[in-house]
Formats: C-alpha cells, structure tokens, sequence
C-alpha cells in the first residue's frame, strides 16, 4: 500500500471509484479472493459454516492481540463469568466472525428473493408503522458481526439507507464494499465528510443506518454505565434525531448458524431527553438487552472501553 493511496482513502471529499490500476500485480490476491468468496456463495450454506467453523476456531488461536483485547473488554463487563466461560464467548465470537465473513459473496451476488429467505426479521413492523406516519427514522445498530449483511438484506425490501463509513485502507477492497452495500440502494458517506450529509439523506427520506458504541474520547463523551464496568459514550443521539427530524429505532443483527438465517431484532422507537447522562445510559441499556443473550454475536475485539477517568491504558 502505497502512502498516495493511504492520501487517497483518507481525504476529504473521498468517494470509492474504479481505477484501472486495479488490474495491477499488486491488487491479484485481493481479486484472488474475490474470486473464492463467490464460489462460496453458490455451495449451501451448512458446508459453508462448518469450513467457517474450522477457520474461525484457528483464527481464534493465532489473533493474538485482538484476543486480548476481547478478553480485557469480557473481563470489565462480565466480572462474574469464570474465565473458562469469558474464553468460550470469544471462540465462539470468532466463529462467528468467519461465518460471516466467509458469507460476504452470498450477500454481494445473491438475489433479493435469496437473501430474503436466509433472513428473519423480529419487530420490521416498528420501521414500517414510522415509515407509514411519515416519520424519519435513524435506526441505531451496535456493532454485530452481521451490522452490514443486515443492511443489505433490509435494502432488499425497499428500504433504502444511509450511513457513515470509514474508508478501507486498500482502495479496491473499499471500492467493492461500498458498491455492494450499495447494490440495492441507499448511500454510504466517508466520516472525513462530516456528518451533514448523513443527515440530509436521512431528512430527504433515506433511513440513518447509525452505530453508537465506538469511543470517540473524554471531550465528546459522558461516562456512563456499561454493564458491569462504565464507558466514554456520545450522548448526542437526541441532538442528532432533533437534527434529522427523525425518530430512532434500535436494531440488532445476529447470524444463527443453527438455522442458517441471519436475525435481525427491531425495537420500538425508543423516547429521549435533553440530558446528556440519561441519553447516553439509554444508548448503553439498549446495547446491553441485544448483546447479554448472544454475546458472540458483538465486537469484543474494538478498543471498547479505551477512555478511562484515570487515563490508564487498560489495553496494554
């Protein structure tokens, strides 16, 4: 990688697009797997999981650091679990994390009637009913394993969306991404472009695809409960709906590999006030109730809880 590329998906104003530098040398293993994530899509989806399993239990062996980070975050939220049981739920995360990750052609090639039928939503009707009433929506996601796979599959159903991104540091892998979440409909929006674009897509009638648990720091958070430890959280989820005129709506994705669907959860549009305390607890309470049945199913492996009132690295 090249640092004009990392300028390049790092710029303001950054929008994915072809190049036909892509066919270089240096870009053939990328398509290389390209190419296996498609043969993929096509052999059912059982066979699929079991490889996925096998990988996922042998990544869950070498991703050494991204294990301890898991483990820290597992360690803070969940004290009273054995360690026995904190180490279950990450192997079982990181299979997780291979069943979707190896899925990610099915939901780049398939049909719409493919993905609708490996899918089950619980609660649509919560979007649907705001929808109805002329209501903006800005539905606020913790960050699944399955976060963009149910995105997609909502777009299937003539729900176009809208959300923030971080560009890929590889710019052919973040071309192909964003043209795949994008393959129904909706728009995805660098971050480096602010937050006004999300907002009027979300005000012209684009439903906000917004995931509230990263740790932007001390200066823009509220430290509030987090399970059992607590947690520098953005309490501006008010703000934002007031912003957009939009009602926000919680959403949880989960991958059941018993069943072979991918779970998507719908709350009701949930009631906020102006205190930045109580806003930022309702987003947390709200994180708890979708990830304390499935566990697995949530990015342990994010810097989660990096901002303490002690400044203490607890990641070191």
């Amino acid at each position: 990688m090249t640092k004009q590329n990392l300028r390049e998906t790092a710029r303001i104003g950054y929008q994915p697009h072809w190049s036909w530098r892509y066919l270089l040398p240096q870009f053939w293993m990328i398509w290389l797997s390209m190419l296996g994530l498609l043969v993929l899509a096509f052999i059912p989806f059982r066979w699929r999981d079991k490889l996925a399993e096998k990988i996922g239990k042998l990544v869950a062996y070498k991703a050494k650091k991204q294990r301890h980070r898991a483990r820290v975050n597992l360690q803070r939220c969940f004290p009273q679990w054995s360690n026995a049981k904190r180490e279950e739920i990450i192997d079982k995360m990181f299979v997780t994390v291979a069943q979707v990750m190896l899925g990610i052609g099915e939901i780049a090639v398939r049909s719409k009637q493919h993905l609708q039928k490996r899918s089950e939503f619980i609660g649509i009707e919560y979007i649907q009913q705001a929808k109805q009433k002329g209501k903006n929506v800005i539905l606020l996601v913790p960050h699944a394993w399955a976060i963009d796979a149910s995105g997609i599959i909502l777009h299937t159903r003539g729900i176009p969306m809208t959300s923030m991104f971080n560009p890929h540091r590889n710019p052919l892998v973040d071309w192909l991404w964003t043209i795949t979440r994008q393959r129904f409909g909706g728009k995805m929006h660098a971050r480096q472009n602010g937050i006004k674009p999300f907002l009027n897509a979300v005000r012209s009638g684009e439903m906000g695809y917004y995931l509230p648990d990263e740790d932007y720091g001390s200066e823009l958070s509220e430290y509030v409960d987090f399970f059992a430890t607590y947690k520098a959280t953005l309490p501006s989820l008010n703000k934002l709906a007031k912003l957009a005129k939009a009602v926000i709506i919680p959403m949880f994705p989960r991958y059941n590999a018993e069943k072979g669907k991918y779970e998507i959860e719908i709350l009701p549009e949930i009631q906020l006030n102006d205190n930045p305390k109580q806003s930022a607890r309702a987003m947390n309470q709200i994180i708890e109730y979708f990830v304390t049945p499935t566990p697995e199913q949530y990015v342990w492996i994010l810097r989660l809880l990096k901002t303490r009132k002690d400044n203490e690295d607890i990641y070191r």
